[in-house]
């Protein structure tokens, strides 16, 4: 293990619930009531990847439903609260000099957002938002090219994860990948993973450095 990755949303911030209930509320305002099955299609994805799967079900205009949605979710990401165990782990690897990146599905004006309600602004060496990639997890772009921003093989990084799109992403890419599967995703498939742990206290260098 030569770098640590980590994702934002689920292992970072518990922003998942800001995530699906923004889009819950965002549907209702446009009088669509959403089934409980169809918040999978929500849950670790940025709005456009469920796009075409709502329009197929709901007839309504995708560009106000997206624009109400990031509304609400900023805002419900105000409150959303912090994995303390993940952010002790980061400051740790830090503070040992093991380079650490951020890859994430969220866009930069959250992600500032949530490194600063965090304290976490100085401490990344590489950020990578959707506004880096063009095809999101789980494809492995996203994966990869934080690899090559961090100058290192992906073979050489071990990511943090907490949904199946970013295991299935880490692991196309050739990395090592544990899982932290949050309430939201406990029931997603993560045979996948290396290693499925239920907290960031359970990740230490040992541990990682026999990756």
């Amino acid at each position: 293990m030569k770098a640590v990755i980590f994702d934002q949303d689920g292992i970072i911030i518990d922003s998942e619930s800001a995530n699906v209930n923004s889009a819950v509320k965002a549907f209702k305002k446009l009088g669509i009531t959403i089934k409980e099955e169809e918040k999978d299609w929500i849950i670790g994805r940025r709005t456009e990847d469920s796009k075409d799967f709502f329009l197929e079900k709901y007839r309504f205009s995708y560009k106000e439903f997206a624009c109400i949605k990031k509304e609400i979710y900023l805002e419900l990401l105000k409150s959303a609260p912090l994995f303390d165990k993940t952010i002790s782990l980061i400051k740790e690897l830090h503070k040992m000099g093991v380079p650490i990146a951020l890859t994430t599905s969220s866009g930069m004006e959250s992600v500032l957002q949530v490194l600063k309600k965090a304290k976490l602004e100085n401490v990344f060496d590489v950020l990578v938002t959707y506004e880096d990639y063009e095809k999101r997890k789980p494809h492995p772009d996203p994966y990869i090219i934080t690899a090559k921003k961090l100058n290192l093989e992906p073979k050489d990084c071990v990511v943090i994860e907490d949904s199946f799109v970013g295991v299935e992403a880490a692991k196309k890419a050739g990395m090592k990948c544990i899982a932290i599967p949050t309430g939201y995703t406990k029931n997603q498939d993560f045979s996948k993973a290396d290693l499925v742990v239920v907290s960031a206290d359970k990740i230490n260098i040992k541990l990682l450095n026999e990756f």
